[in-house]
């Protein structure tokens, strides 16, 4: 008899587990249908899944038809520039981050990478859609986003990338005379500059920002007094048109060789210092930049600060060594998808299935108890 009570207990148990699994839907994970984790393609270790893919092409085909019209896809010529598109963005500095996160034994799904991240996606939630659910899976459905993928993303972006950053910190020691002997050779450099950023987001303010930009380049350039230049180029760095909030005390951007894009590096170290560069587009926007003298005094207080750049510069050569390692190498089901016509991705379909699933282990978990119950009575009776 004792056995039987404890196997109802037990079952007892695992019906309200169940439906606490059920009722507690507002607090788990938003699972896609079990399409948006199939594999379309590998570099090294890393795969690569549909549900990337598929954000990816969505929006590239928004962009396509906001740019060609809404029969764009019907073009050839714009059909392969999908693919070119599409393809070539698969294989970026994120995919090189994650695989070097594999080598360090970091998983952005796994771990306190994974932890922080949840919480990030609680506090969006909460934030941004007023704890609704509802409303925030509708806002991953319109990116064409899932919720894995966001997490995947946003752990590169925020977490990923600093956790090498410190492995890097770890594994070099700069002496200061490393600083000074840069310093010498010509191969630090102090600039400030100005941000001009596109508002609108297409063309026309792509066109608006340039022009902003060009047209505060030469009217600093048309200064021929240093010290009138650099009051201007003061005075346009705390006007509102300029989006680099990073130098609000005024002393500038130092930076060694190396830390900077190739493209970036050219154009600065060939100046002189007070010069300005020409119009530089970038990313982020239009800078506009001027080369100012090493400040030694700066350099002595911050030299902590400067000895920094040299691990970023690590990091750099790091995620390109990692980035030019790969290959992408398409799987057969990649190979088979027409980015035109792509097998759409139900953003809370995994999540709805596991719902159904747990009402129908609650369910049999409740008839179990019913019919053990209606058993142990009858049995009671008889005795």
């Amino acid at each position: 008899m004792m056995r039987l009570l404890r196997a109802f207990c037990g079952l007892l148990a695992l019906f309200f587990l169940m439906l606490m699994l059920v009722s507690c839907g507002a607090s788990r994970p938003v699972r896609a249908s079990a399409r948006a984790r199939r594999v379309v393609a590998t570099a090294g270790e890393v795969d690569i899944l549909y549900e990337e893919l598929y954000f990816i092409t969505m929006n590239y085909i928004k962009e396509l038809k906001l740019a060609y019209g809404e029969d764009a896809l019907e073009s050839e010529t714009v059909r392969t520039e999908l693919e070119n598109l599409v393809w070539s963005h698969l294989l970026t500095e994120e995919t090189a981050l994650v695989s070097l996160g594999y080598e360090y034994g970091l998983d952005v799904h796994k771990g306190d990478i994974a932890d922080r991240v949840a919480a990030d996606i609680a506090a969006t939630v909460e934030n941004e859609y007023e704890g609704d659910r509802k409303a925030y899976i509708a806002g991953l459905e319109e990116m064409h986003m899932t919720e894995h993928y966001a997490r995947k993303s946003i752990g590169v972006e925020r977490y990923l990338a600093n956790e090498i950053k410190l492995f890097c910190r770890k594994n070099m020691h700069i002496e200061d005379a490393t600083v000074y002997a840069d310093l010498e050779k010509n191969n630090f450099i102090c600039i400030r500059r100005v941000l001009v950023k596109n508002e609108t987001g297409d063309a026309v303010g792509d066109a608006a920002a340039l022009a902003t930009a060009e047209r505060i380049r030469a009217e600093l350039a048309a200064i021929t007094d240093v010290q009138a230049r650099c009051a201007a180029m003061n005075e346009a760095i705390k006007s509102p048109t300029n989006k680099d909030f990073g130098d609000t005390l005024g002393y500038g951007y130092y930076f060694p060789r190396g830390y900077m894009t190739a493209e970036y590096e050219t154009a600065l170290f060939a100046l002189d210092p007070y010069e300005v560069a020409e119009t530089l587009k970038t990313d982020d926007g239009y800078y506009v930049i001027m080369r100012m003298p090493i400040d030694m005094s700066y350099v002595e207080k911050n030299l902590l600060d400067l000895k920094d750049s040299y691990y970023q510069i690590e990091y750099n050569r790091l995620v390109t060594a990692e980035y030019e390692s790969l290959t992408l190498e398409k799987t057969r089901f990649g190979e088979r998808l027409d980015l035109t016509d792509l097998p759409p991705i139900d953003v809370d379909g995994g999540s709805v299935a596991i719902t159904v699933w747990s009402i129908v282990g609650a369910s049999a978990a409740g008839i179990g108890v019913i019919v053990l119950f209606a058993y142990l009575l009858r049995r009671k009776k008889r005795a």
